[in-house]
């Protein structure tokens, strides 16, 4: 008969979804047992007490593996050591995978139970489609049925945030909250995308020209990045950016045929100053010089040089000298300190001194430490400032690092020099081979980056874009067609990347309003990014089942706001320093969450319940203009148009199901009196009904 232990594992949570998950779990499992703390339970409840584990103070980042043998000797310590060293030993983590699922049926993380076969987000991805009911073929499963703003009201409340989060996140165990805590200054960004939607939904409200300009574009970038810039020195909201950047193609961002296709577009531009692909590699050289000075100051001991008693009063004099003496040292050292980094580096002199001098003069370092214990202090500040840069790199240097990546890039063309390949003459089999090797060294964890056109010609080609998708979309014959051209532009805006940042959050946003201005479903992507680097029909599949995600949103919203309210909890224990790992109804009983997803979302509520009550007042204020009483004297003297009859029961079917597809298609066939047109007209701008228009091809027909 099978036997099944328990195992905690510290950290777990830590890498239990990192793409080499596989490997780091049979490591955790041998470091478990030759440091002496392996320890397996016999049921779940044991194994979450963490009276007895060595890492109690950090319980809540470990996780529990279901081990599963045939009888105890399987679940030993030593066989399972074994095991996981020969798995370690195995040439690929689809191997590894494979080999740990044998014995290890599920993981217990973050409060929640995952088959050990569906750590891999992929997996995760691959079974909830397999619940949706996707058919490529139907075109009507795509398109709206009611207005926008109402089929936007069929979602609770408390899920809205989850129609402009990546659902990747969702499905391993986070929420807004956690989105949120991503980029919390300001207000947050879940404020901003909350506040973007509703102004997005009183465009949806108001008539408007059919044109989309990039004035409006701007405009939601700049909500979008309230957030982002807030407290910056600069002002970059809804502004294009005035220099190069880029982008890393994320692995699960990218495709075989998405690469080839950026690199059929390199080649077809032939714009030395265009798109390039390539390895980035920070340089790191503001980070190494702060490390160097603040290793000299160390080792240099420049106090020692001009002695000061801390109970000596410094006169006038005395204090220019010491002034003139911490300036000439200062610069001593300095320039030792680019000397040091530019041999450490391998960067020329002349380009580490281009990078730090305005550093020094924008920043000026020696001028944020106290003068008490002066030189100790900004040794300290330089250490700290190091550890800084390596994070982020300061703009000067980012630019720099740039132009070394473009010009080393993989993939350029047009007038570029060496050590850049230029593939203007490459053949389709050449662009193949090249597509499959950046594909292979992604995957493998290089950091590759999509390296956008200069700004200029950047913005030239957004309004190309952009001017292609005004002459196009209104000549639409499907959805599936529209969805394509829509795609085509928001695709061309993600890798232009036209703004400093929030590109891709503005962008998916933007697609999801032009898909309800086209009567088209919301799209609840479950990667975002993969606009970058997907091919246009992966691109146009990736939008079709998250047409149908969203569907699935509807239909299973207890079911998601439960586990919604259990995520909150469980983020607000963590907050707290709950010591569990099973996160009980008993041990959750006592958390209490805030508001504040209330109070941001609010705002979009309202906007949708003032839509409903809009609409419900504007069709009783057109059943009392049409559905008028029969009396035996009016068919006399005030005849009713035979057509009011089948025009009210069509409105009254409307008043009750919402279903305007089936409402304009009843009513194009009725011959109408010019009022009713022009009635109907107004409950099509204000219902956003954009299908072909059957309004057309109706006579104008009126009674005397």
């Amino acid at each position: 008969m099978p036997v099944t232990r328990y195992i905690f594992i510290p950290e777990l949570t830590t890498f239990y979804d990192d793409r080499d998950y596989p490997q780091k779990i049979a490591t955790a499992i041998k470091k478990a047992i030759t440091q002496k703390y392996f320890k397996a339970h016999s049921t779940r409840q044991e194994a979450s007490d963490p009276k007895d584990s060595l890492f109690r103070s950090r319980f809540p980042m470990g996780g529990i593996l279901e081990l599963q043998g045939n009888d105890e000797s399987e679940l030993s310590p030593d066989y399972i050591s074994r095991r996981c060293t020969d798995i370690l030993a195995l040439s690929s983590d689809e191997q590894r995978t494979k080999q740990l699922s044998a014995f290890i049926k599920k993981v217990h993380v973050k409060g929640f139970t995952l088959p050990f076969a569906e750590l891999d987000l992929k997996e995760r991805e691959a079974a909830q489609r397999q619940s949706f009911d996707f058919n490529p073929i139907e075109d009507s499963a795509l398109q709206l049925t009611q207005p926008p703003l109402l089929y936007l009201k069929k979602i609770r409340p408390e899920l809205l945030f989850l129609l402009f989060t990546d659902h990747q996140f969702f499905l391993n165990f986070e929420n807004w909250r956690h989105y949120n805590a991503r980029e919390p200054k300001g207000r947050g960004c879940v404020y901003d995308l909350f506040h973007a939607t509703t102004t997005l939904c009183e465009r949806l409200m108001t008539p408007s020209k059919a044109t989309l300009t990039m004035e409006e574009i701007q405009t939601l970038h700049k909500q979008l990045s309230e957030s982002v810039f807030a407290n910056s020195k600069e002002d970059k909201r809804g502004i294009f950016r005035e220099s190069c950047n880029s982008f890393p193609l994320h692995y699960d961002a990218v495709t075989i045929a998405g690469i080839k296709e950026l690199l059929q577009r390199i080649k077809s531009d032939k714009q030395a100053e265009g798109f390039r692909i390539g390895y980035f590699k920070k340089s790191l050289i503001v980070s190494s010089f702060c490390n160097n000075m603040s290793i000299l100051i160390r080792q240099e001991e420049p106090w020692k040089k001009f002695p000061i008693d801390e109970e000596d009063v410094l006169t006038s004099e005395r204090l220019k000298e010491l002034e003139e003496f911490e300036r000439l040292e200062l610069e001593r050292l300095e320039a030792l300190a680019i000397n040091e980094t530019a041999k450490s580096k391998n960067i020329p002199l002349e380009d580490v001194r281009a990078i730090i001098k305005p550093f020094l003069q924008d920043f000026t370092p020696h001028k944020r430490v106290v003068k008490s214990h002066y030189w100790p202090n900004l040794s300290y500040y330089y250490s700290d400032l190091s550890t800084n840069y390596r994070h982020s790199s300061p703009k000067a240097e980012y630019q720099y690092d740039l132009g070394v990546a473009r010009s080393h890039a993989l993939a350029s063309a047009g007038n570029v020099t060496p050590p850049a390949v230029n593939i203007q003459d490459f053949t389709e089999q050449e662009l193949e081979d090249l597509a499959k090797k950046i594909y292979k060294e992604i995957q493998g964890g290089a950091n590759i980056h999509l390296f956008t056109p200069e700004p200029t010609l950047a913005l030239k080609w957004a309004q190309e874009a952009l001017q292609k998708y005004n002459r196009t979309i209104p000549h639409t014959q499907n959805a599936e067609e529209a969805i394509q051209i829509i795609d085509d532009l928001v695709h061309e805006l993600e890798i232009l990347h036209l703004f400093y940042d929030v590109n891709c959050r503005t962008n998916y946003l933007l697609m999801n309003f032009l898909f309800l201005r086209r009567s088209i479903k919301w799209a609840t992507e479950f990667n975002p990014n993969r606009l970058d680097a997907h091919s246009s029909k992966e691109r146009v599949l990736q939008h079709k089942q998250a047409i149908l995600r969203t569907d699935y949103l509807i239909a299973n919203q207890e079911q998601l706001a439960q586990y919604n309210e259990r995520l909150d909890l469980i983020y607000f224990a963590n907050l707290r320093h709950l010591q569990t790992v099973q996160y009980t109804p008993t041990e959750l009983s006592a958390i209490q969450v805030d508001a504040q997803y209330a109070e941001i979302a609010q705002p979009l509520i309202d906007k949708l319940a003032e839509f409903e009550t809009l609409f419900q007042a504007t069709l009783n204020t057109l059943l009392k203009k049409y559905d008028l009483p029969q009396t035996a004297v009016t068919p006399q003297f005030f005849p009713v148009p035979p057509e009011y009859m089948p025009f009210v029961k069509a409105l009254k079917q409307l008043q009750s199901d919402y279903n305007i597809n089936d409402f304009f298609t009843r009513v194009a066939d009725l011959e109408l009196v010019v009022e009713i047109r022009e009635d109907l007209k107004r409950l099509q701008t204000l219902t956003g009904y954009n299908a072909q228009s059957l309004l057309a091809e109706i006579p104008t027909v009126e009674y005397s």
